[in-house]
């Protein structure tokens, strides 16, 4: 086995893979609850609703775990080598809404489900972030202010850093969601606003994938989901304004 890949394993195997698992768990019945509360209000019949659900999940399971084939580097490596491959939640929340958009086009529905999975989605991934803390995976690059998890090097917490600012987003969504504000906007508001977490903190955190052009294979990930972000939003800023002026 490669000297990387089993530095890698070594690092995650000194965390607590049971306390990752119990947080992923925690993570989808927080999240997938948000999303029951949010799609009963959709204007579908209860089949049509939970195709759509179950749509959206396979979309998340799938966008999840292909990324890791084409991600190059110890990512791909592990992909090829390990019985549960690398997962990214960048490519499950972009490649679900793929999947919806498309399942949406084919059935002809055009009522806009989007904001339904605002909260859940943001919730989903700040919880699941602290497993990656206890499993000690998705870690950052060395640094002398940083945190020994394990392989006895100080490493940055990119880990902490970012469930912190995905709690942050899913608090900013909450409050959205109170007031009532940016209706058919706010996922997009969470694409924009991850997509800019991620893409800042993949500079801190240690490359285990491809580079291209200067930035990492994920990278390139969170600058899709960025610019998917803001071309939902201003496509729909700019009809609901056309709409209000007709």
């Amino acid at each position: 086995m490669d000297i990387t890949l089993t530095h890698h394993h070594d690092l995650i195997s000194s965390g607590s893979r049971l306390a990752y698992q119990l947080f992923v768990v925690i993570a989808m019945f927080v999240g997938g609850w948000f999303i029951r509360e949010d799609a009963a209000k959709w204007p579908l019949s209860a089949t049509q609703r939970w195709t759509l659900l179950g749509v959206a999940f396979i979309g998340a399971l799938f966008g999840s775990a292909v990324p890791a084939f084409f991600s190059g580097g110890l990512v791909e490596n592990l992909a090829g080598s390990v019985p549960i491959t690398p997962k990214t939640v960048m490519g499950g929340l972009l490649v679900s809404f793929v999947f919806i958009a498309l399942y949406k086009k084919i059935t002809k529905n055009h009522i806009d489900t989007s904001d339904g999975f605002a909260r859940g989605a943001i919730a989903m991934m700040a919880i699941g972030r602290i497993g990656c803390i206890f499993q000690h995976c998705c870690y950052g690059k060395e640094a002398p202010w940083g945190l020994n998890f394990g392989d006895g090097l100080m490493r940055i917490p990119v880990q902490y850093f970012e469930a912190v600012g995905l709690f942050a987003i899913f608090y900013f969504i909450q409050h959205l969601h109170e007031t009532n504000r940016y209706q058919g906007r706010r996922l997009f508001i969470v694409f924009v606003l991850y997509g800019l977490l991620r893409f800042g903190l993949e500079f801190w955190r240690e490359q285990i994938a491809t580079v291209y052009f200067g930035i990492g294979f994920y990278q390139w990930i969170a600058l899709l989901i960025l610019t998917t972000g803001l071309w939902q939003i201003l496509s729909r800023t700019s009809s609901s304004l056309r709409l209000k002026t007709t």
